[in-house]
């Protein structure tokens, strides 16, 4: 029971960090906007660093768990030192830790992860080597990414779609109470 939330917990990690790597690199624009606010030196060189850093470190989390503890420790200290330097400044930073989407800003929620991120670490460094770890993992986590980013990509135009259809049956069904 222990190795599957071990596996649970790592595997969900790795999701997270691959879903924030992806979108981050689809459409690199806002964070590179989120680092230049934040004053990071070299910010588009950054910006292309730091998703291939939590690419490594999702494969890290599966193939070979142990390894991957400091950079996912690094990782989450990184987040929240954003937050604390948005915070001290008293600026309101848009975080685009997961793409485009969503008007958040960075500040309690990077914090309250950290804890989240130093169990992931500490959880890694401590795993042992277990028939969950590897390529295959690796391969079902790519899957489960897969199914997630094009699952997100389809459902929103769907979503706008639907209450667009709405607006249209709405506005029709007023002039038909219109018309005599």
């Amino acid at each position: 029971m222990i190795a599957l939330l071990d596996v649970a917990l790592r595997f969900g990690a790795a999701l997270v960090l691959l879903y924030a790597a992806t979108q981050k690199l689809a459409a690199p624009r806002p964070f590179r906007q989120t680092l230049q606010a934040l004053r990071v030196p070299f910010a588009a060189a950054v910006a292309i660093v730091v998703p291939l850093v939590e690419i490594a470190a999702a494969i890290g989390l599966t193939v070979a768990p142990g390894g991957s503890a400091a950079l996912v420790a690094a990782l989450g200290f990184a987040f929240a030192g954003a937050a604390v330097v948005a915070m001290s400044r008293g600026e309101r930073i848009r975080c685009a830790c997961y793409g485009s989407t969503g008007d958040a800003t960075l500040g309690w929620r990077q914090l309250a992860a950290l804890p989240l991120w130093l169990v992931v670490a500490l959880d890694s460094f401590l795993a042992p080597d277990h028939a969950w770890s590897g390529i295959g993992q690796f391969a079902g986590l790519t899957l489960a990414l897969a199914v997630v980013v094009a699952g997100t990509q389809l459902l929103a135009p769907m979503l706008r779609n639907r209450a667009y259809l709405r607006v249209l049956q709405t506005q029709a069904a007023g002039k038909n109470q219109e018309m005599p």
